[in-house]
């Protein structure tokens, strides 16, 4: 594991599969100490919920055994439980809305825009979920690029499990992403073949290293890898008004 650097976060993405297994079995204290694992300062979360944990909400559930703050997206109802993306931050979270991405007729999604208070410092960051279409995700790039212009920021940490590869990557350059994304395989867990999952930083620059955590327990607890990055803000950030 990277070592941390004083002036600078870990940030991570993981697709929990609603703590379900590649061996089919509803296990959340895997997929916790997965992310214990990688001790990350930011967590952004997807498909969370869908079950409950002794009667709780796998989002409460995660946001005490971690002690983090905790915001959760859902974006729909599965088995009477709430589900969808989860934010959690060992700083303080600020100004918050969350960005509409549904496409009918496609599953409800959205990302969620949030200020997070951490020791290097005032950081954006954008959580999504995209679509398993490519016209859906291409409108949903859309929605997200718009409520950049429309509030900028000096520092943003952009990261989620975007289900794009191949060419149509170079979709991703409309949310900030760099000419060249690395190919750092998550999906499928145990055989990774493509990219789903991505970091990267507004401007780029503030990435300086990233890697998949992949170990004999990631490869089981969910379908996805989690993707781990160092990131350090650049500028201190004017926070977006939001609404």
């Amino acid at each position: 594991m990277p070592h941390k650097r004083a002036d600078g976060l870990r940030v991570a993405t993981y697709n929990v599969h609603s703590c379900i297994g590649t061996d089919r079995k509803y296990d959340p204290e895997r997929i916790l100490h997965v992310i214990k694992e990688i001790d990350a300062d930011i967590l952004a979360l997807q498909e969370v919920g869908g079950h409950f944990i002794e009667g709780v909400e796998q989002s409460h559930f995660f946001e005490h055994k971690l002690g983090m703050k905790a915001l959760m997206s859902p974006n729909m109802r599965r088995r009477q439980s709430e589900y969808g993306n989860l934010l959690l931050a060992k700083g303080e979270l600020g100004r918050h809305r969350l960005i509409e991405l549904t496409v009918v007729p496609f599953e409800p999604r959205s990302a969620l825009d949030c200020v997070v208070e951490t020791h290097a410092g005032s950081v954006r960051v954008i959580a999504a979920h995209l679509g398993l279409f490519r016209g859906e995700r291409r409108r949903q790039v859309k929605f997200i690029a718009d409520s950049m212009a429309q509030r900028p920021a000096a520092f943003t940490v952009v990261m989620g499990d975007f289900n794009v590869f191949g060419g149509e990557r170079s979709i991703l350059r409309q949310i900030g992403a760099p000419e060249r994304l690395p190919k750092l395989r998550t999906f499928p867990s145990r055989y990774p073949l493509v990219s789903l999952d991505r970091i990267w930083t507004v401007p780029n620059a503030g990435l300086m290293r990233q890697h998949v955590h992949r170990t004999p327990l990631s490869r089981v607890a969910s379908d996805h890898l989690p993707m781990v990055a160092e990131v350090v803000p650049l500028d201190e950030m004017v926070a977006p008004e939001m609404v």
